[in-house]
């Protein structure tokens, strides 16, 4: 019985233990917990279930409200039932964080959750306003002889409420069978039954919960169905605070084995950071994709962390997946960085607390991962800057990205230490954005090619197979005008690619590279292709994000009719009609479903991906085998990107396979001979680099020797 407890009027967490002096006893007398707070996040699921596994001995039942401020416009969106009241990069990855943390009171905890969702004892709902705030921090416990607690006041409910050293709590505590506690229980109760309901009037929205937090829920379940026990909980915890009473060694260092097999440094990541110290800590390391640089930048930043003291690590990053990435990679050294990305509420109290312990001098290690929308914001910049810059290393992966005018004066320009990663730096157009690079990051103190990374066995050496595709009458003619006009607006931009002209410009590049990506006659050669060739596990199909015409059938009189649909459907269509299991991997999906993509990918449930640009930068498929190319750009960034992508190690891959659809002009359907050579000449370009550093150099341009003879082109493929 609750009333039987003896419970304070007021608790904080700079003298209680509030999880064992409130939390523990009343949850193992509740049968309902009711919980409403001012802002979504992570940690409040996380403290839900503190000794929730009593509740659900209990059979008891749990309802939480989140809430979420938004544009007004937005709001009538929501009203009206049209978007979700919360975007996929505020939610918590529930599947990353049960791998991330095996056994251990965090992964107990989100199986508590989905355990209890999966009951149906577990419901929650988002409150969304239009302005003001929710200010609503209620919490209410209910025991089966209908006593009820409730309290209220200001919890640090974020992912930091887990550690004892972020942690901050204040509780106030009313009862409902004591005289002059009674009137606030209630009508805590009364305010949340009526937002349970929806009856808030119109300044309020009571939401659904996201099926994406559903989803990962449902995941969870899957993987761990077994009962939650009190006793298994009661473990965890213990374990939990017997590792902060030994204390725990928080120091990066470097591995002695990664992924089972002893860790070592190649020659050429030595190599490259012994010119990086040498250009004064500063540069750019222009190694080929899949040549280990993630690894070359955590190493540098290890051991510089271990020579200074108070060092401070920025990891900037352009996209949340390839975050999670640097985040696992980074743990391989006891570097446990916090994601500044997704739901600022997570992250934002922990470095505000790390700059409260260090104000006076820098003594802790930190380190961050951040992408680069979270990284020009004024509240990570106002973070950031508070740092001492001489015990800052900043590293920015696929820096080519940080060319662009929007991170002027936002890269920590006073940073000691600054290595910038990417196999493509460097803009084949934009010399304004290359100039701002090097003011960022020098140059580039260090080339690693794909050729040396294959040369020395880093990359899996391939076969190169480019298959011709002639344009149509009509895709030739657009072509032709296309470039007409690229030519003058290249001219009128003047190597300026952030003026009006230079955007005119890019539009009519991305036009011509629609064009080119969707020719119609691809799907043509694709089909012979995969009849000549069956289509192996672990295939990778690069598509355009165009459109191109595929035979529909009417459904009137059944008479084959031409649709226009996208590239990537056709090709999947296509894929299935010939028996084999087919996946996308697009911006279509959610972070939970592309990692279960590849996922899938790596362990041959699916036997191919369909691709458009997700893949380019950073997202690692090395168990990919085979790639058709189906679309591909002439900026080097683009091919060069996809080939590492495709060539990375794997166990038992011994070689790689690359099909490269090549776009040539048909003969009787242009101006002139110059026209067609010159043409292909800009196509050779991807293609000589692809054969000269593969397998069968000579052979593999067999396909393409009509052309290369017609318009006397064969020395640039030599």
């Amino acid at each position: 019985m609750l009333r039987e407890l003896n419970l304070k009027t007021n608790y904080t967490s700079e003298s209680d233990d509030i999880y064992s002096d409130f939390f523990l006893p009343s949850l193992r007398e509740a049968v309902t917990y009711q919980r409403a707070v001012g802002f979504f996040s992570l940690g409040v699921l996380l403290n839900v279930p503190a000794a929730m596994s009593t509740l659900v001995q209990n059979e008891g039942r749990i309802e939480l409200i989140f809430a979420k401020l938004v544009a007004p416009e937005d709001f009538e969106a929501i009203k009206a039932g049209v978007i979700e009241p919360l975007a996929d990069d505020a939610l918590p990855d529930f599947v990353r964080l049960i791998e991330e943390n095996a056994g251990n009171l965090l992964e107990y905890r989100i199986r508590i959750l989905a355990w209890l969702f999966a009951m149906s004892r577990l419901k929650m709902k988002v409150a969304v306003r239009p302005r003001g705030m929710f200010h609503q921090k209620i919490g209410l416990l209910k025991d089966k002889h209908g006593d009820l607690i409730s309290f209220s006041g200001s919890m640090n409910e974020t992912m930091s409420a887990l550690d004892p050293r972020f942690n901050s709590e204040e509780i106030t505590v009313f009862r409902s069978w004591n005289p002059g506690q009674e009137e606030y229980v209630h009508s805590h109760a009364d305010n949340f039954a009526r937002l349970w309901s929806g009856d808030t009037g119109s300044s309020t929205v009571i939401c659904e919960l996201p099926d994406a937090i559903q989803q990962g829920l449902n995941f969870v379940m899957e993987r761990f169905p077994e009962h939650p026990t009190p006793e298994e909980e009661a473990s965890r915890v213990s374990d939990f605070l017997k590792s902060y009473a030994r204390g725990r060694d928080d120091k990066p260092k470097v591995p002695a084995t990664v992924n089972g097999a002893p860790f070592v440094m190649r020659e050429h990541q030595l190599n490259a950071l012994r010119a990086w110290s040498g250009n004064g800590y500063n540069g750019i390391l222009e190694l080929a994709t899949g040549a280990g640089k993630t690894i070359t930048a955590i190493y540098a930043a290890t051991k510089t962390s271990q020579a200074n003291e108070g060092m401070a690590l920025i990891v900037a990053v352009p996209y949340q997946d390839l975050a999670d990435q640097w985040c696992a990679e980074l743990r391989q050294f006891n570097i446990h960085a916090i994601r500044c990305y997704g739901n600022r509420g997570e992250w934002e109290p922990i470095v505000h607390a790390y700059l409260r312990r260090n104000r006076d001098r820098q003594k802790e290690f930190i380190a961050v991962v951040v992408v680069n929308n979270t990284l020009k914001t004024d509240h990570f910049q106002a973070f950031a800057n508070q740092l001492e810059m001489a015990r800052l290393f900043f590293v920015g992966d696929e820096c080519h990205h940080h060319g662009s005018s929007g991170y002027v004066g936002k890269l920590f320009p006073g940073a000691k230490f600054r290595i910038g990663l990417s196999a493509t730096p460097f803009h084949y157009l934009d010399n304004d954005a290359n100039q701002r690079l090097r003011q960022v990051y020098d140059r580039s103190v260090f080339e690693y090619t794909l050729a040396d990374a294959v040369h020395d066995g880093v990359l899996t050496p391939y076969e190169y197979h480019p298959i011709p595709v002639r344009l149509t009458a009509t895709e030739a003619q657009d072509y032709v005008e296309l470039s007409d006009q690229i030519a003058r607006a290249f001219s009128a931009a003047k190597g300026n690619m952030g003026g009006p002209a230079g955007q005119r410009l890019k539009s009519l590049l991305m036009r011509r590279a629609r064009l080119i990506g969707a020719a119609e006659n691809k799907m043509v050669e694709l089909d012979r292709l995969l009849d000549e060739h069956a289509v192996e596990a672990h295939s990778l199909f690069y598509c355009s994000d165009g459109r191109t015409l595929s035979e529909g059938d009417d459904e009137e009189d059944d008479t084959p009719s031409a649709i226009e649909i996208k590239q990537r459907y056709v090709v999947a269509r296509n894929l299935m009609k010939r028996g084999l299991r087919v996946s996308p991997f697009t911006s279509e999906e959610n972070r939970l479903e592309r990692r279960e993509i590849l996922r899938e990918f790596k362990d041959g449930e699916i036997d191919a991906m369909v691709a458009i640009r997700c893949l380019d930068e950073g997202i690692d498929v090395p168990a990919c085998r085979v790639a058709y190319l189906i679309a591909s750009s002439r900026n080097p960034r683009q091919f060069i990107q996809r080939r590492g992508r495709i060539l990375r190690r794997a166990p038992g891959k011994e070689r790689a396979v690359i099909y490269d659809f090549v776009v040539v002009l048909p003969e009787d359907n242009v101006p002139d001979d110059k026209t067609a050579a010159d043409f292909l000449r800009n196509e050779l370009s991807r293609v000589a680099d692809f054969a000269r550093n593969s397998l069968y150099p000579a052979s593999s341009i067999k396909s393409l020797l009509p052309w290369l003879q017609k318009y006397d082109l064969e020395h640039l493929a030599s």
